[in-house]
């Protein structure tokens, strides 16, 4: 008992000792200490550097897009993009994939057939709409998805899950300004047909959802190769993409040094933003990758206000206001229901 004591007061001394150091410590040190810390933590969660890339290129993807198919067509703007999708295929781990049944071969097929439903639905909708607006309702992922596991799988959601699901919707309705409850004020120049390029949007909403839910799925399993979904989604667009094409008269080549440096960049980006997105998924849950890409949200809109001839009106302003606003509380909820369960443990 003696001998425990005697540790035991050891060791108080030695934290004390360990406090009083750390209390004298110049504020310089403490904040070389703080960064130092941050590091290590963000280097054990690798997660969180493939996700800040893929916001940046998410953001990319969704404005070259629509730019590509403004210009080229919607067709060939896929097309383009699957080709580069497809050289990843000399990346693709084998071993792995030789672990494929045929759940995990459906699953990777349907996450091929969605992602190129989302990009085509992307550059159609930019035909209508700014593309700030469609990637403010196709990048909405956290809270539909919480929707769709409460309806197919009977996941729980509370009361507060409702309510932010409720401010999220009327994010929407002002992203959208449909004509009946937002008179045109001449604030945001609009299509005649915008509302096609809404209900493109929101098929292309569903999408996304599918598309964020397919990797997490392979992640349970440990089967998740990016190369091997990247470049079997490459595959599908082409197909897809020629035969929209060959119904379409216009499929032309890029002219000039921008129109080259334009398609150049949309397969790059494309294939940088799809790789980093399952990397993410790989190490991190659904909620936090779809909530930290909602930031692409904010800078799609940036880019529409400060380099296109938009200008933003208070509808939309407010809307995408609720829709981040909404989908970051979702995950302060959920990170402050998981500080009060580890204190009562």
């Amino acid at each position: 008992m003696i001998e425990g004591g005697e540790e035991m007061a050891s060791l108080e001394e030695g934290l004390l000792s360990s406090e009083r150091e750390t209390a004298e410590q110049p504020e310089d040190d403490r904040a070389t200490d703080y960064v130092r810390n941050l590091l290590t933590s963000i280097g054990r969660r690798p997660g969180y550097l493939w996700l800040a890339l893929g916001v940046f290129l998410q953001a990319g993807q969704m404005t070259l897009i629509g730019k590509v198919s403004n210009i080229f067509g919607v067709g060939q703007a896929v097309f383009i993009r699957c080709c580069f999708l497809v050289t990843l295929i000399f990346f693709v781990k084998w071993r792995k994939a030789r672990e494929y049944g045929l759940r995990e071969i459906g699953i990777v097929t349907f996450f091929g057939v969605t992602d190129i439903l989302m990009a085509f639905s992307v550059g159609a909708a930019n035909l209508f709409i700014w593309n700030g607006d469609v990637t403010a309702i196709i990048f909405n992922i956290p809270l539909p998805s919480i929707m769709l596991a409460w309806l197919l799988f009977g996941e729980p959601m509370d009361t507060i899950d409702i309510v932010l699901v409720l401010f999220n919707g009327c994010g929407l309705i002002f992203v959208s300004e449909p004509s009946f409850l937002f008179p045109a004020d001449g604030t945001d120049t609009g299509h005649p047909n915008a509302a096609v390029g809404y209900m493109v949007a929101f098929l292309g909403l569903l999408c996304s959802v599918s598309v964020t839910l397919c990797p997490r799925a392979l992640s349970y399993r440990e089967v998740e190769d990016p190369c091997l979904m990247a470049s079997v989604a490459g595959m599908i667009g082409i197909i897809m993409a020629s035969c929209v094409s060959a119904a379409s008269p216009q499929w032309t080549l890029p002219n000039g040094t921008e129109e080259w440096t334009v398609v150049i960049a949309l397969g790059v980006v494309c294939v940088g933003a799809i790789y980093s997105f399952v990397k993410a998924l790989e190490w991190e849950n659904v909620m936090t990758v779809s909530v930290v890409l909602t930031i692409a949200i904010l800078l799609v809109n940036i880019y529409d206000f400060t380099f296109t001839a938009r200008k933003p009106g208070w509808p939309k302003l407010v809307g995408v206001a609720l829709i981040l606003g909404s989908t970051f509380a979702l995950k302060l909820k959920d990170i402050l229901l998981g500080c009060y369960e580890a204190r009562g443990e």
